[in-house]
């Protein structure tokens, strides 16, 4: 196998395992959370947010759970008046999941939590640090969405 295959794969695992220790915690439920949403309920809460709008397969393959599980997900939001379904108007046979009005509340306060969360992280590190680690991070997104893209 190729060296450089080798050293992106060592990469990956070693970039999700200090993504999950140091981001996970954000997730997880508080104390004083109103609606006590686990930590799948608030990132899908989040890409929800950042779409505007997402068929429940593709939320599926963001968060890479099956499609019952994801089911489940949105039932339980829905229940929290988080979220709402709607026909999709261009395709009649596919639903799309918004938030509600409380949703969106409630992702403007995660967001708050997330951006908090990094703040404090990065609090050590130098705003050419913080650059460098950005023009990184944007090049990461660039190829994982050429590589999903072409799949």
């Amino acid at each position: 196998m190729d060296n450089t295959i080798i050293s992106t794969r060592h990469g990956l695992i070693k970039f999700m395992s200090l993504f999950h220790s140091l981001f996970t915690p954000t997730f997880k439920r508080k104390i004083d959370d109103e609606y006590d949403c686990t930590k799948n309920q608030i990132k899908a809460i989040l890409i929800l947010g950042r779409a505007k709008e997402i068929t429940p397969t593709i939320l599926g393959k963001c968060m890479d759970m099956e499609k019952g599980s994801i089911t489940t997900l949105i039932d339980s939001m829905k229940s929290m008046n988080l979220v709402y379904r709607e026909d999709d108007p261009k395709d009649k046979r596919k639903i799309i999941i918004k938030l509600s009005k409380e949703g969106e509340r409630y992702y403007i306060r995660q967001e708050e939590n997330f951006n908090k969360r990094i703040e404090e992280l990065f609090s050590i590190l130098s705003k050419e640090e913080i650059e460098k680690f950005n023009n990184s991070l944007k090049t990461i997104v660039g190829v994982l969405e050429k590589v999903r893209d072409n799949q």
